[in-house]
């Protein structure tokens, strides 16, 4: 006799539909049945029988007992847990509770249920993270698009009301850069957008970063003689091997060493060096510019901070560091800013440059 597929499906629909303390129950009440029909179909005696069933029954008690017992104990956290997720939801997917949903702490127990609770209040720790992060980041936006946007408004406005040529060409190159800016804005907002995802996607491949620090320096060469400033490579012999995503982290030390380049003037040095630290390979970019002020050491990885002098106003969003610490971090790396100095143990000292730090795991 052959069974049905579909029917066994149907079946095991139809169980799946009832709650869990009842499969709980019911699975070992099957045990118990059949445990107890084999023993009587071996000795089939009514004596044996009678007091076989006598047996089930006992044990039936004990069983239905610690089945609820067993089936509270871990249904109860799961409804919990189940409950604390749904909360914040309604069947048509709109969001009813404000704050953020609180998820019930299991982590004491060592079990599967421990894992999951522990798992679940991660998850919902690092989505409101993330949504606060990006509520702080359209405000940022909102913020900086603002700025060149008056500034065209204002231009716009006194252009219909100069009539000498020099003053009208004057606002035409104010409209000229603000719409540039506004233009470089975008692109960066765009990319450090999308980042997350994108560093999502992208595949981690094995690479050598000597090779890629050699390929660099040679490429940006070009542009550190042009403003009359010395780049100097210092790479070990052996290859740094790493496993990362090597056009993001070769972003990462573009934005490094172009922008050691901007702050320097003729006659100033660009250093990149790297080398391999235990279980770390550090890559250094350090120059001889002005240094860093102080009050600014912990604010240059800020989205949108930038410290330039007034000639250089505009020429950058501020956006660039921000999004190599966010690609070194991606990586299980650390990045960190600050100056060089005659000594080092005296923070009044004048700095005589500038020390970006960036540490990657091998």
């Amino acid at each position: 006799m052959r069974t049905d597929p579909a029917r066994l499906r149907r079946a095991r629909l139809s169980l799946m539909r009832v709650p869990l303390a009842g499969q709980i129950v019911l699975a070992n009440v099957v045990v118990l049945v059949v445990v107890i029909a084999g023993i009587i179909a071996l000795d089939p005696a009514p004596v044996v029988q009678a007091r076989l069933w006598m047996v089930f029954a006992a044990a039936l008690a004990v069983c239905i007992a610690l089945s609820l017992v067993l089936a509270a104990a871990i249904t109860r956290p799961l409804a919990a847990l189940a409950k604390a997720a749904e909360i914040g939801r309604v069947p048509g997917g709109r969001t009813i509770a404000p704050g953020r949903v609180w998820i019930p702490d299991l982590s004491d127990r060592p079990d599967e249920i421990g894992r999951l609770s522990v798992a679940l209040r991660g998850m919902v720790t690092a989505l409101c993270d993330r949504i606060d992060a990006n509520e702080h980041f359209a405000a940022d936006v909102s913020h900086e698009i603002k700025n060149p946007l008056a500034s065209l408004r204002s231009a716009v406005g006194s252009l219909r009301m100069v009539t000498k040529v020099e003053q009208r060409e004057k606002l035409l190159d104010v409209i000229d850069h603000d719409v540039r800016r506004m233009t470089r804005l975008v692109s960066d907002i765009s990319a450090a957008s999308r980042l997350d995802s994108d560093l999502v996607k992208e595949e981690e491949e094995p690479f050598n970063l000597r090779k890629t620090l050699i390929n660099l320096t040679d490429h940006l060469g070009t542009q550190a003689q042009w403003k009359g400033v010395d780049l100097i490579a210092d790479f070990p012999d052996q290859p740094l091997n790493l496993v990362g995503i090597e056009a993001r982290l070769a972003q990462v030390f573009v934005n490094l060493i172009t922008n050691a380049i901007s702050f320097c003037a003729a006659g100033d040095a660009v250093r990149i060096w790297a080398r391999k630290r235990d279980n770390r390979v550090l890559v250094v970019v350090e120059d001889t510019g002005p240094g860093i002020p102080e009050q600014a050491l912990s604010k240059v990885f800020q989205r949108f901070y930038s410290e330039r002098p007034d000639s250089d106003f505009g020429n950058h969003s501020g956006l660039g560091l921000a999004i190599s610490k966010q690609i070194v971090e991606a990586h299980g790396g650390v990045i960190w800013a600050e100056n060089i100095r005659s000594d080092e143990d005296d923070p009044r000292a004048a700095p005589l440059g500038a020390r970006f730090v960036v540490g990657l795991p091998v």
